[in-house]
């Protein structure tokens, strides 16, 4: 296997040995700031999307995907384990890795009230299980006074989910208003129709509010997906309407789903697997009609569906 020598500090390091996870970020030496996205990378380099550019946060993926097309359009490869083109960000214009779980340890005083907060919600998550550690704005150092919570977790018990119904129970954590999810659904709209992505918002426990402060928790599930990664025998583009037949509450989110259109062969396995957290905590039983990708894998008669291209939408889900 080829591995790269990257410098972090001036000090050699494998790029095997940083096992960057989603969320964590990168600055290239033009500045920018790239957020991790899934948890497939080449040795040369790290699958990573737009987040900070020219002075200013890139929310939605249309946006990002145009500002790479017209500035980073070099950075475009097809990765045959997603089946698709992405942006790879090669190791040797990497300026910085910042890390999501150890950037909590190098937080000491003086801290925003931001940050309080966040270090106050990564200790209650610590005492029932998960080890947390801050994202988005947080770690890439661009928050505002009204920026939310964006929180990377890793699972050490079996019971996260029921441990959060918990705290929304006593009132710890709350769940978003409508008005708190209307204010998210306007400024991030995308992908999901607006009225149902409110609807999913408020009921949703992956986010929510804790300390009067909007939060969203990705609890990382790598070692579900790599039974599903390419290369596929064929990619295609397609408008589908499935039926979700469980629900998944981590990133990515792994659901199997039955397709009602078009028709498959008999017999094949199908997955909607997404790292949208606008696609988590869906209920078991939603229905999905929308354009994605479909990949096919032959041999062992498998088809993942993949909302996250930039071009996918949805029609509705209810």
């Amino acid at each position: 296997m080829e591995l790269w020598l990257v410098l972090i500090g001036g000090v050699p390091v494998l790029s095997q040995q940083l096992r960057l996870a989603e969320g964590d970020m990168i600055r290239l030496r033009d500045g920018s700031l790239w957020v991790v996205k899934g948890c497939y990378h080449p040795p040369e380099g790290v699958v990573a999307v737009l987040r900070f550019f020219s002075g200013r946060k890139i929310k939605r993926l249309s946006s990002v995907y145009d500002i790479i097309s017209r500035h980073y359009r070099h950075y475009m490869r097809f990765l045959p384990e997603l089946g698709k083109v992405v942006p790879v960000i090669p190791h040797y214009v990497v300026s910085d890795y910042l890390r999501s779980l150890a950037i909590v340890k190098e937080l000491s005083e003086g801290l925003s009230h931001l940050h309080s907060v966040a270090l106050d919600l990564i200790k209650l998550l610590s005492s029932h299980g998960l080890d947390c550690g801050l994202s988005g704005s947080l770690l890439g150092g661009y928050y505002t006074q009204d920026s939310d919570i964006d929180l990377i977790c890793l699972e050490r018990s079996l019971n996260s989910y029921e441990i959060l119904k918990e705290l929304t129970r006593l009132k710890v954590v709350e769940h978003l208003s409508w008005s708190d999810a209307l204010e998210e659904v306007s400024e991030v709209s995308e992908l999901v129709p607006g009225n149902h992505h409110v609807k999913f918002l408020q009921r949703k426990l992956t986010q929510g509010k804790f300390g009067g402060v909007k939060y969203t928790l990705r609890i990382l599930n790598c070692d579900e997906e790599k039974e599903f990664l390419g290369p596929y025998d064929i990619t295609f583009e397609e408008r589908v309407i499935i039926r979700l037949d469980n629900t998944s509450y981590k990133t990515p989110a792994v659901y199997r789903v039955s397709v009602l259109r078009p028709k498959l062969t008999r017999g094949v396995r199908t997955y909607l697997i997404s790292y949208r957290a606008r696609l988590t905590e869906l209920p078991q039983g939603t229905l999905i009609a929308g354009k994605g990708l479909i990949h096919l894998r032959l041999d062992d008669k498998l088809a993942i569906i993949d909302f996250d291209s930039p071009d996918s939408f949805l029609e509705y889900i209810i």
